[in-house]
């Protein structure tokens, strides 16, 4: 945590106002080697914003945050933050003392709430003796510190320890972080971030090695949270649901787009289609520039001279207009291996078991031609064992698996194995230049075409295996199976570590698949897209099967719980269920028990921001009445955008939630 100013967060006063920025960025740049990250990037945050930021990896992203953090000086530009600021980054892989317990490095970020706890007390003990002006200061000192033990939420700090090793599954607070793995390190590094409730939240991908249930309660948290927030995630719900506006970077260049990923999609699909039609013109007039400069024409008259600067000018634009950073299309070929049969792999009365310990039970699954199928569950439930038991790599505890005749296995584990560190890129898919591509016949193509087709271009197929990004190690695999020719892609968090253009790409990819597909991650958008079953983990080793994607199976999970929900509630609620009942939201068709509440919700906030929207268009329609000048002016201006980005992200949603009902 960094307070750039020193000294204790203010409590904010009461304000009808605009809300304060509490991040200015201007003409922010940095470069490393003769490589520039980031170009004149400016923008300012607001106190209570909640931003994503999305771009290819490699983009500037993470050296944003960074230099927001105060971890690295840019080499031009200006960062400057609200006094008193406190600010907590989350790194993608966190650094944690390895020496330290679990509760140490969590009690870490909680150093001054415990010394402002300790004050307090030892005002109050020196309140019994104090007279006079000394009592006089005691008091507006306790006044002081209570307030912000009150804004902090800081007087049961021991309590909220313990409730978020709960909520993140930390079985055991007085475990040595240098006994975790990756994924708790990291789970512990998000926890002491919330713990210490700062200003400014950078979360650099926290939704990675958290299972569906966590990534809920997160989203949950981080759209009521006090402070502002900056995150980047490649997890597209979360964006939609959490940040109401978002950062694009691209080329070492910011462009902010109000509301949510949705919303953003769609500015930025109407961009493209504007810059398409002006690209189209832009090359229609060179080629006939080009065209007359192919006639010979000299450059002695002031005319013809101004032509040809003219189609000097017009290959500049052409050049500076092309999107080499946009992603391109992955090739998928499977038609090497057998077709499959209707039956490509059964299973019957399967269970797993791991160190001793029952992981699935009793499982009756069929896939079929054409299905694919994701696994989801908590972390640790045994999604890997089950997938590794349906594919033979390890053996059931109990019953059977059998593979259709025709079935072809490719397999894409969480470590990404199978590839050879010390040789680059291209070397790891064999010796030459070609390659032999699945199908009928001898078909080859040439290795520089075949890996720029998964986003390596050519400079990036020269780099060892050993310097490339977990996304960057995933694509090289699925290049490397999709050349064997299977039929099944049996693939284990395979969107860890890629940017969203990526997964783009892979959504259509395995989407587009003519065989069939079996893959553990909880990115819930991508088996939105994808999935047309879901295998879940219910608890008690029992694995159910719900057909559909994601949005399909949250929607009869939720019908299925719901009737222990409502056993449960009367012995939950403190006045009689008739009153409950009269005060609570009546039942809606079609809507699950948390799309009301969310429904509910989003009506609460629409109400709100239209009338802080109508007070602010008539500010600005009445200058007279500011008294800030052209500061003010500015902040009105900049707040209107904002409460049209999230009121257009949110009646979006209430559309959707209104349909159903």
């Amino acid at each position: 945590m960094r307070r750039p100013h020193g000294g204790p967060p203010p409590v904010p006063p009461p304000s009808s106002g605009p809300p304060a920025n509490v991040l200015d960025v201007a003409g922010l740049s940095k470069s490393y080697g003769s490589t520039p990250v980031l170009d004149g990037v400016s923008f300012a945050l607001g106190e209570t914003e909640k931003v994503g930021v999305v771009g290819r990896n490699g983009c500037g992203k993470s050296t944003l945050f960074r230099l927001l953090a105060g971890e690295e000086e840019p080499d031009g530009g200006r960062i400057v933050t609200r006094r008193g600021l406190s600010l907590a980054h989350l790194p993608q892989r966190p650094r944690l003392d390895p020496r330290a317990t679990v509760r140490q490095a969590l009690e870490s970020h909680l150093g001054e709430a415990r010394e402002r706890l300790c004050r307090h007390r030892a005002i109050s003990l020196e309140l019994g003796t104090a007279t006079g002006a000394e009592a006089g200061r005691l008091l507006a000192e306790q006044e002081e510190v209570h307030a912000w033990l009150d804004h902090q939420g800081a007087w049961n700090i021991d309590h909220r320890v313990e409730e978020l090793c709960t909520r993140f599954g930390i079985p055991d607070p007085e475990a040595p972080v240098g006994s975790l793995s990756g994924g708790w390190s990291q789970r512990v590094a998000l926890a002491g971030a919330l713990l210490g409730r700062p200003d400014v939240l950078l979360l650099d991908e926290p939704t990675n090695q958290l299972d569906t249930e966590t990534v809920e309660w997160l989203e949950d948290h981080l759209r009521t949270y006090a402070g502002a927030v900056l995150l980047v995630t490649h997890d597209r719900y979360f964006l939609d649901r959490v940040a109401s506006r978002m950062f694009e970077l691209e080329g070492g260049r910011l462009t902010a787009y109000p509301g949510g990923y949705s919303a953003y999609l769609a500015q930025k699909a109407e961009l493209l289609a504007r810059d398409e039609a002006s690209q189209a013109r832009l090359l229609n007039l060179l080629r006939r520039e080009e065209a007359w400069l192919a006639r010979g024409a000299k450059a002695r008259t002031t005319k013809q001279k101004a032509r040809i600067d003219r189609v000097e000018d017009l290959r500049g634009r052409k050049a500076s207009g092309d999107r080499s950073g946009s992603p391109r299309g992955m090739t998928v070929a499977s038609g090497g291996a057998p077709r499959l049969g209707s039956t490509v792999m059964e299973a019957r009365g399967l269970a797993v078991e791991a160190g001793g310990a029952v992981l699935v039970r009793d499982l009756d699954f069929t896939l079929r031609r054409g299905d694919r199928v994701g696994i989801l569950g908590p972390n640790g439930c045994g999604k890997t064992s089950l997938l590794r038991a349906l594919i033979g790599e390890v053996p059931p505890a109990a019953g059977q698996v059998a593979l259709g005749t025709n079935t072809r296995v490719a397999y894409l584990d969480q470590t990404r194995s199978g590839l050879v560190e010390e040789t680059s890129v291209a070397e790891n898919l064999g010796e030459g230049e070609w390659v032999a591509l699945p199908g009928p016949g001898e078909q080859k193509r040439h290795k520089v075409g075949y890996l720029e087709d998964f986003l390596f271009s050519r400079e990036d197929q020269r780099k060892p295996v050993s310097t490339l990004s977990g996304g960057e190690r995933a694509r090289l695999l699925l290049a490397k199976l999709l050349l064997v020719g299977a039929n099944v892609l049996v693939l284990d968090e395979p969107t860890n570590d890629l940017d969203i253009p990526t997964l783009q790409v892979l959504d259509e990819t395995l989407a587009e698949f003519p065989g069939c597909v079996l893959l553990v991650t909880h990115d819930r958008y991508f088996l939105d897209r994808v999935a047309t079953g879901i295998l879940h983990f219910e608890g008690d080793a029992q694995v159910v099967f719900y057909e559909g994607n994601y949005e399909t199976f949250a929607r009869l999970r939720a019908q299925r719980q719901q009737p222990a929900r409502e056993a449960e509630a009367p012995l939950a609620r403190e006045s009689p269920p008739r009153v409950e009942k009269e005060r609570g939201p009546k039942p809606q068709a079609g809507l699950t028990y948390r799309e009301r509440r969310e429904l509910e919700e989003v009506e609460a906030e629409v109400e709100q921001l239209e009338t802080r929207k109508t007070e602010v268009e008539a500010l600005l329609a009445d200058p007279s009445r500011l008294h800030g000048g052209r500061d003010h002016l500015q902040e009105l201006a900049q707040e209107l955008a904002h409460l049209e980005g999230r009121l257009g992200a949110l009646l979006v949603r209430w559309e959707e939630l209104e349909s159903k009902r």
